[in-house]
């Protein structure tokens, strides 16, 4: 007689068990699982050209209802993630993330899933520089439902935040100016009907105040110290030659810490056209000063005073085309 109420007792248990497994299939529905989606954008500490990257602190909230999960109690029961079917979101240009919260689900009693996650760290961000450093960029965050077809799961972009971005924002060489979610299915392979995904993003500014004070002035001063040669007498050719020489040492040096912000990119920027061509005024006038020095050298001082006049003239003249053409 004990035998038999022990075994009924693990029968018992054994099926008390096999109610309260985990169900990780797709809940019943008569369509695709809609998932409601918030990316909220906390801050945005720092917009990396060079690396191609942004650090940014983000909020992300998932919802969907599965009606396997109502329950009797009065408020949200917590749940793991291995215990539940989720939509398995993934971050797909993120690089190195800390996430804040802990990872679980919010469920309701009418069977209401909530998940709710705060992630720091760096994002991938492809760029197009070709008007640094006026340029305009998108700052992504782009999610996918891993492993799910279009047919099983839609995400659905959550409609109660309707500016999701915080006002101040730490990022300081930078203007957010507005923000946009678009709901599309992605593709790996850019063949197929692809998963579905949703992309949020953000219309970043770069402010030129920094590049004007720092970088464009001191090089139009560094220009303008080139012409001081057509002000030299011609037979002073060393003096001549060596401030053309020294500009063109200084304007190169300079470039050089230009290029450390900007990746290794195939094309010019709107400032390396208008250091290229500076550089090039530049070098042509040390050839001026070659060409005046010979001439007063071989007796000709009256044909290299008229040519450093012209080139009064002419290369501020050429410097100012440059510049609007460049910048503007």
């Amino acid at each position: 007689m004990n035998q038999k109420i022990l075994v009924l007792a693990l029968l018992l248990v054994l099926s008390a068990g096999g109610v309260f497994a985990a169900d990780l299939t797709l809940p019943t529905s008569d369509g695709p699982v809609p998932v409601t989606v918030l990316v909220y954008m906390l801050d945005v500490d720092e917009v990396d050209s060079s690396q191609q990257t942004f650090t940014a602190n983000v909020f992300l909230r998932y919802d969907w209802d599965d009606p396997r999960l109502a329950h009797q109690g009065e408020g949200p029961v917590i749940m793991g993630m291995d215990e539940i079917w989720h939509p398995h979101l993934q971050i797909l240009n993120q690089q190195k993330l800390w996430k804040t919260f802990p990872e679980h689900f919010r469920v309701f009693p009418d069977g209401h899933v909530s998940y709710r996650q705060r992630v720091w760290g760096d994002f991938s961000q492809p760029m197009d520089l070709r008007d640094y450093p006026a340029d305009d960029q998108v700052l992504t965050v782009h999610l996918a439902a891993a492993g799910y077809s279009l047919d099983q799961v839609e995400l659905v972009a959550s409609t109660e935040a309707k500016h999701a971005i915080s006002a101040d924002l730490s990022v300081t060489d930078f203007e957010i100016t507005g923000s946009e979610v678009v709901v599309e299915p992605f593709s790996p392979m850019d063949s197929g009907p692809g998963i579905a995904s949703i992309r949020s993003s953000y219309f970043a500014s770069r402010k030129v105040g920094y590049f004007v004070v720092k970088v464009i002035i001191p090089l139009i001063l560094i220009v303008m110290m080139s012409w001081s040669v057509f002000w030299i007498d011609p037979a002073e050719g060393g003096t001549q030659i060596g401030v053309a020489t020294t500009t063109m040492l200084t304007l190169i040096a300079f470039r050089f810490a230009i290029d450390a912000s900007l990746p290794k990119i195939s094309y010019l920027t709107r400032l390396d056209t208008f250091v290229m061509a500076s550089t090039v005024l530049v070098f042509l006038s040390l050839f001026e000063v070659v060409i005046t020095s010979r001439l007063a050298k071989t007796g000709r001082q009256e044909r290299a005073m008229l040519l450093d006049r012209w080139s009064r003239l002419i290369f501020p003249g050429a410097f100012v085309v440059v510049t609007v053409l460049a910048l503007s």
